[in-house]
């Protein structure tokens, strides 16, 4: 077991080390425009806004109102879970261990709690509920969902396990609100 950790832990600071010399590269005329994206997706996965847009989306439409419940105790479930894992592996975030500063990153957060990606967590929660109710918006979710977890690892506040993990607890709680309300 202890070889895996090496090994998940090793790949995470791999990719970590490479986007933080990547985007060194004041000559890469893309940064500018990833740096907008991964702040804006990072932003709109702090507000949970997938999940509210959804939800008001859904609760509009009579016969959609019973997924705004589903997705909102998914998403308090994901949440739940990921806060309780943070609080208890108290995982410091990328840039910490580049030894770097809050003010050297693009966005504000704690500098602890990085394990797992409450953010990938709600991304997920919310494409797994949407895509499981309507099939023709999969690819757009998911979609959206991976780049909001790629987002947090190119700002340097999550390892790539970070966001896996995240997407797991995601998908999971998802599953398990919509079973819960399928018993019904």
């Amino acid at each position: 077991m202890n070889h895996l950790i090496d090994l998940i832990q090793t790949v995470d600071f791999a990719v970590i080390s490479w986007i933080y010399q990547a985007g060194g590269n004041s000559e890469n005329i893309f940064i500018p425009l990833l740096d907008f994206i991964a702040v804006l997706f990072s932003y709109l996965g702090t507000l949970r806004i997938g999940a509210v847009i959804f939800g008001i989306y859904f609760w509009f439409k009579k016969e959609t109102r019973p997924i705004t419940i589903v997705l909102f105790a998914a998403i308090l479930l994901s949440c739940s879970i990921t806060w309780i894992i943070k609080e208890i592996v108290d995982r410091p975030r990328p840039y910490i261990m580049l030894g770097l500063s809050a003010a050297d990153i693009l966005i504000h957060t704690d500098p602890t709690v990085s394990f797992p990606s409450g953010h990938a967590a709600s991304a997920f929660t919310t494409a797994a509920v949407v895509s499981y109710y309507f099939r023709k918006w999969l690819i757009l979710v998911l979609t959206a969902a991976c780049i909001a977890g790629l987002a947090r690892i190119y700002l340097l506040v999550h390892y790539p396990s970070d966001v896996l993990a995240g997407a797991i607890i995601g998908i999971f709680c998802a599953f398990i609100i919509i079973k819960i309300k399928e018993r019904k």
